[in-house]
């Protein structure tokens, strides 16, 4: 059985290794993920934990970075911050029990720090999609490719609607096909790309710029682009 003085000790390594047992993605609902991103401190704390921090205990057990921190750390790390407002320890501790009602946070560990308890707080996910930015979100052919088609038959009167409905489907399942193996690759290649503290959040928002890689989505999107004369971007002034 272990001592007190053990079981604080694996309490305090969780506050760093749970990150590395969170699942990749999940999803939020897009006004509620909306009304998070807009309030300046529930970003921070979002942004904070995804962050971490490497400090000595970390550097002592050959831990990295520590992703749970206490709403006092929390609010402290606010208050440095660049252009913050004002607020109150019992005003955060207000945001975290709302982001934790929401599913963004979690307890990681509560810890006896001399004669009291301290809740330490986590993110539940790496990172957070709202239900309809996910790149794979089947909405994306109702939301975005009808009205492709619609544009391509507009700008292409002489072709046929069902050649234009199948270039479509075969562009999605492209685009599906070409996210599932990049997430495959994020999974691959995570430890190299948790140690360069890129946000996955934005890298995923771009990286259909990887798309020339795939041979089945550059062919449909060159197609698609010419049909709609984007392969004469060239020709046209910058505006900017």
């Amino acid at each position: 059985m272990k001592s007190d003085k053990e079981k604080n000790q694996d309490d305090r390594k969780s506050l760093y290794t749970y990150w590395h047992e969170l699942g990749f993605f999940s999803e939020k609902e897009a006004k509620n993920i909306e009304q998070v991103r807009q309030s300046e401190i529930k970003w921070f704390i979002i942004k904070y934990i995804r962050d971490g921090v490497e400090d000595e205990f970390g550097r002592k057990h050959n831990l990295s970075r520590r992703h749970a921190f206490s709403a006092k750390e929390l609010h402290e790390a606010y208050l440095k911050s660049p252009n913050h407002e004002e607020c109150s320890l019992s005003n955060f501790h207000f945001h975290i029990k709302s982001l934790v009602e929401d599913g963004y946070l979690k307890e990681v560990a509560r810890i006896l720090e001399g004669r009291h308890y301290v809740t330490y707080y986590g993110r539940t996910s790496i990172i957070f999609f709202d239900q309809f930015e996910g790149p794979l979100q089947t909405s994306i052919s109702q939301d975005f490719f009808d009205p492709l088609k619609i544009l391509i038959k507009t700008m292409n009167s002489d072709l046929e609607v069902d050649y234009i409905n199948q270039l479509v489907e075969d562009h999605l399942k492209a685009i599906v096909d070409f996210f599932s193996r990049f997430f495959s690759w994020i999974k691959e290649n995570y430890p190299q790309i948790y140690n360069s503290k890129i946000d996955l959040h934005t890298f995923t928002q771009i990286a259909s710029h990887y798309s020339i890689f795939h041979p089945g989505l550059q062919k449909t999107s060159k197609e698609i682009g010419s049909l709609i004369g984007l392969d004469k971007i060239m020709d046209y002034e910058r505006y900017f």
